[in-house]
C-alpha cells in the first residue's frame, strides 16, 4: 500500500506553510518519513514494515532533482525481496564515474549495469536479476541466501517469474572482479527454491555455515498406511531429525511475530492453528523422528548458548562437519 504523502514544498506554495506540518507532527497527528516528507499517522499505524520501508525509499527517490536508480537492498525492498537486518539507508546507484558519496541517508554507489535499468511502482530500479547477485557479491552469504531462494521460485503475489540458475550463473560472469563473482556463484549453487520463507533460508544458510549436514527440505511424512501427516522445513533422516523454523506459530496464547532483522510479520495465530500444528507436530514425532524448533532469536544465539540453534541441534544428535564459513 503506498501512502499518500504530505510534502512541505506544497504546503509553502498553497499558503498553509510548513509549519503547520511540523505542528501535526509533533501533535502526533503526522509521521515524518523524511526531511520535507510526512504521511498521516492514522494511515502510517496500518502500514506493515515493508511498506513503510518502501514508501521510505520512494519518498526520497520522489525528492531527487536527477534521476535516481535504486540498487541492491533498496531495488529489493521495491522488488519484494527478502531483505535481513533493516537499515534506514537508501541505495542509489553512482551516476558515471563517481566513486560515491553521501547526503543524510541517501548513499550513493558505482556499480557496473549486468542488465539495463528497468522501472516499478515508478521508480527506477536494477533488474531483479541484477539486484539479487549485488546481494550476493556484496552481502554476508547467509543474508544474500534468502533472496537468492525467492527468485528461484514463482512469485504469484507480483505477478513475477521463477528466474533460473543457468541465466543467473551466466550473468553473474559480468560482475566486475572474480572475487564478487565467486562470490555470487557460492549462492546460487546453495540456492533452493524449495525454501518457503525468509526465516527457513537463512536458517539453511547458518547450518551450512556452522558445519551441519545437509538436510532434505519440504520432506513429505506418511502413516505407515500412507496417510499423509505434514511436511517438514528440514529433514535429516541419517539422524531422524526434524527441523523446523518457527516464524509464526507458538503454543499458547501468543501474538506471533517476526524479529527485527526479519522481512515481514504475522499476526495473531488462531488457537484453531495452533492445536492443528501440535496435532501435526504430535502425528510427525510417532513416526519415530526427533524434533527441533527454532525461531529468529535462536537464530542469533551465541553457539555455545544452551538455548540457541546451534546447541540445540548438537544436544539433537545432529553432528558439524567442520565449519563452511
Amino acid at each position: 500500500m503506498d501512502p499518500e504523502f504530505l510534502y512541505a514544498a506544497d504546503a509553502d506554495r498553497d499558503g498553509s506553510g510548513r509549519r503547520s506540518l511540523a505542528r501535526r507532527c509533533r501533535a502526533g497527528e503526522l509521521v515524518r518519513v523524511r526531511a520535507g516528507v510526512y504521511v498521516e499517522a492514522s494511515q502510517w499505524e496500518k502500514m506493515p514494515q515493508w511498506d513503510r520501508d518502501r514508501a521510505v525509499i520512494t519518498a526520497a527517490v520522489d525528492q531527487g532533482q536527477a534521476p535516481r536508480i535504486l540498487i541492491q537492498q533498496s531495488a529489493a525492498v521495491i522488488w519484494g525481496l527478502p531483505v535481513i537486518g533493516r537499515t534506514s539507508e537508501v541505495l542509489l546507484l553512482a551516476p558515471g564515474s563517481s566513486h560515491g558519496r553521501r547526503r543524510g541517508n541517501l548513499c550513493w554507489t558505482p556499480r557496473t549495469l549486468l542488465e539495463p535499468a528497468t522501472t516499478r511502482h515508478g521508480l527506477t530500479l536494477t533488474s531483479r536479476a541484477q539486484t539479487v547477485l549485488d546481494m550476493a557479491a556484496r552481502l554476508p552469504f547467509e543474508r544474500a541466501v534468502p533472496a537468492m531462494d525467492h527468485v528461484l521460485r514463482p512469485d504469484a503475489a507480483r505477478s513475477l517469474p521463477a528466474l533460473e540458475k543457468d541465466g543467473l550463473l551466466i550473468l553473474s560472469g559480468k560482475l566486475p572482479d572474480e572475487a564478487k563473482r565467486t562470490r555470487a556463484r557460492r549462492v546460487i549453487s546453495f540456492a533452493d527454491g524449495r525454501s518457503e520463507s525468509p526465516g527457513e533460508s537463512y536458517s539453511r544458510a547458518v547450518l551450512y555455515l556452522h558445519g551441519f549436514p545437509k538436510p532434505e527440505l519440504q520432506y513429505e511424512f506418511r502413516s505407515t498406511g500412507g496417510q499423509f501427516l505434514g511436511r517438514t522445513d528440514f529433514f535429516w533422516k541419517d539422524y531422524a531429525l526434524v527441523g523446523e523454523f518457527d516464524g509464526a506459530v507458538k503454543y499458547g496464547p501468543v501474538t506471533a511475530g517476526r524479529s527485527p532483522g526479519a522481512t515481514r510479520q504475522v499476526g495473531t495465530a488462531s488457537r484453531e492453528t495452533l492445536i492443528l500444528e501440535k496435532r501435526r507436530e504430535d502425528a510427525i514425532r510417532a513416526t519415530g523422528v526427533g524434533f527441533v524448533r527454532w525461531s529468529w532469536s535462536d537464530i542469533h544465539k551465541a553457539k555455545s548458548d544452551p538455548d540457541g540453534l546451534v546447541r540445540m541441534l548438537l544436544t539433537a544428535g545432529l553432528p558439524k562437519q567442520g565449519r563452511r564459513g
